[in-house]
């Protein structure tokens, strides 16, 4: 596994762990950067730290301190995978020969390149988050100026490149370079040093986690003590009005805020950000050596490790790959039944792919996805884990290849497991897909807004979803509608797409008289493309009454269960009903199964 690919595996983890440690601290900084100055005689919005996390928590609930969230959690990935791996070219660059470390000076000069690369990504992310972060602060300005206040990271953005086009993504640019350039001079420069100092020398490769989590720490505080003016400039640039704006640039921002607050305008809320910097910088660099130690070490790794890894790789290409084609199908499958004499809404998937471009653009064939994507590193470690687990309890011997009747076993047991992660999944997921022809239904039918049933709910969100599910349909026991027909899709189709990769490999390995992990990736593509069609075309009906059961009313359901949803589905069109969607399902199922398998296996093969 070569250098680049390691250090974004391990940048990843890192970037991870930081926003899971360092949200809720970022948020009451944001928010305490943001509040307008207030009037002479008035009081602040936010009298200090304790209370705006007061104000938040009493307002909008605990999840109002990990709001815009979203924008950074979605590009944790490349931001933190660019940072490191952009460090780690430097490094080689710098380094004098092959495996030599790198003295504090050329950490800094790698740190420095690293946060030029990363503020081009970081300036539209950060944009977002903040102008999230910031909303109840700014909402009473907002509603006075008749502003409609943003619902999510997606929504921030669009009324961004409405009102500036995509350049008003880098609002702030300057003053973003402003902090990342010397910011990750400082904190690789400062993580070096400590480490360096606490080794007693340049080989720092023996340190304890403890020695590195305090050199984290030390870093982070660093970064924040060096940068944080310009970091204050920044927020009050982003959350500026684009159409009015208070500042005209970094400078004119600057000059502002020290004639409002004087010198001390520009530490607004440096108390949660350096109360934050020593966590979350110290959860960062422990997650990257971690990372990046066992993949150079790949031997020690374990094997519930690399399953983990590979499938999440493997989970990620799928749900990019298949969405769209998921979509439709869903779509398909919840049409109501027209009356007599009328046509369906869709005439097939072509129709249906037309009228979704019409009314929602190329978006609306990716609605729903937000749950899969958030959850997809979950869904397929757990299916490849459990499935990788269950066949060292059946093989015979270490290393033995398993038959195909193994893998079978196997597949079904590792859907057993994740049956209960994809029913919850699934629920949030339909309802997102099916909104616009259930919406069109109940118009049709003249449901008013105010009724109670489950199509007549406008979603925001899948969080949304999850929320309203909760409250109305039963508590959290509502967000497995449908997992009966969820387990009687994922088990017998997990056993056959398994069971069918396996036999195909071995039956092109066979023939060429190869073992099976010496098959190219053309190969792999063909055996996953099969194993895909054969578990869809198996399973299908299942899917069909999962769908409907999961978007159906849950106060006046159509449907008492599964038995009664297969009688009123094959009553109403005959067996076909039973594959509505079909042709979307299996055009998913094999470039969606061959991207899934052939990602799973590189990683899995990259990581040993």
């Amino acid at each position: 596994m070569g250098d680049v690919a390691k250090d974004l595996t391990a940048g990843t983890m890192g970037g991870v762990a930081n926003l899971f440690v360092g949200h809720p601290f970022d948020t009451i900084k944001v928010k305490l950067q943001s509040q307008p100055t207030p009037a002479p005689g008035q009081l602040p919005k936010y009298s200090g730290a304790i209370d705006a996390v007061k104000q938040t928590v009493a307002s909008e609930g605990p999840r109002g301190l990990y709001k815009g969230m979203g924008a950074p959690l979605a590009t944790v990935a490349a931001f933190n995978a660019v940072l490191f791996s952009a460090r780690g070219q430097m490094e080689a660059l710098l380094r004098s020969e092959p495996g030599v470390p790198l003295t504090v000076k050329q950490q800094v000069v790698a740190g420095a390149g690293a946060g030029v690369v990363v503020s081009f990504l970081a300036c539209p992310t950060e944009l977002i988050k903040c102008r999230l972060q910031a909303q109840s602060s700014l909402a009473e300005a907002a509603a006075a100026s008749g502003v409609a206040v943003p619902k999510g990271p997606i929504d921030v953005a669009k009324h961004v490149i409405r009102d500036a086009g995509a350049r008003g993504l880098f609002k702030g640019l300057v003053p973003t370079l402003g902090r990342e350039v010397p910011g990750n001079a400082v904190i690789f420069g400062v993580y070096e040093a400590v480490k360096q100092y606490l080794a007693g020398g340049t080989d720092t490769s023996s340190l304890s986690r403890g020695s590195q989590i305090m050199a984290g720490g030390l870093a982070g505080a660093a970064f924040w003590l060096t940068v944080y003016p310009t970091d204050v400039v920044k927020s009050v640039i982003q959350v500026d009005d684009f159409k009015n704006p208070r500042y005209s640039g970094s400078v004119d921002a600057f000059r502002k805020i020290v004639a409002a607050d004087g010198v001390k305008g520009l530490y607004k809320g440096f108390g949660p950000a350096m109360a934050r910097s020593v966590p979350a910088n110290a959860a960062t660099f422990v997650a990257y050596e971690i990372t990046r130690s066992a993949l150079v070490h790949g031997r020690q790794m374990g094997d519930v490790a690399k399953d983990l890894a590979a499938g999440t790789a493997g989970g990620a290409a799928q749900l990019v790959v298949g969405q769209p084609f998921d979509t439709i199908k869903v779509k398909l499958q919840c049409q109501p039944v027209q009356p007599p004499g009328h046509p369906p809404r869709y005439a097939g998937a072509v129709d249906a792919v037309r009228q979704t471009l019409a009314a929602e653009g190329a978006r609306g064939l990716f609605k729903g996805m937000g749950a899969p994507l958030a959850t997809v590193a979950v869904f397929n470690a757990v299916l490849f884990t459990v499935r990788g687990q269950m066949e060292a309890v059946l093989r015979s011997e270490p290393g033995a290849p398993l038959t195909v009747g193994q893998e079978v076993v196997a597949g079904a047991g590792a859907g057993v497991a994740v049956s209960f992660l994809a029913c919850p999944i699934g629920l949030i997921k339909c309802r997102l897909q099916a909104q616009s022809v259930l919406e069109a239904a109940e118009a049709h039918a003249g449901v008013g807004p105010t009724a109670a049933a489950t199509s007549a709910v406008k979603y925001e969100g899948p969080i949304d979803v999850a929320r309203h599910v909760v409250r109305w349909e039963g508590g959290a026991r509502g967000l497995f509608r449908g997992l009966v027909p969820t387990l009687a899709r994922e088990v017998p189709g997990n056993a056959v797409m398994f069971g069918v990769y396996e036999a195909t490999k071995q039956a092109m390995a066979g023939r060429e008289q190869k073992d099976t992990s010496e098959l190219g990736r053309g190969a792999l593509v063909v055996a996953a493309g099969l194993a895909g069609a054969c578990a869809c075309a198996c399973v299908y009906p299942t899917d069909v009454v999962k769908s409907v059961i999961q978007v159906d009313e849950y106060r006046n359901p159509r449907y008492s269960g599964s038995i009664d949803a297969v009688r009123k589905i094959v009553a109403a069109d005959g067996v076909r009903g039973l594959f509505k969607g079909f042709s979307p399902a299996m055009a998913r199922s094999v470039p969606a199964s061959g991207t899934c398998f052939l990602a799973y296996e590189v990683t899995r093969s990259a990581l040993g």
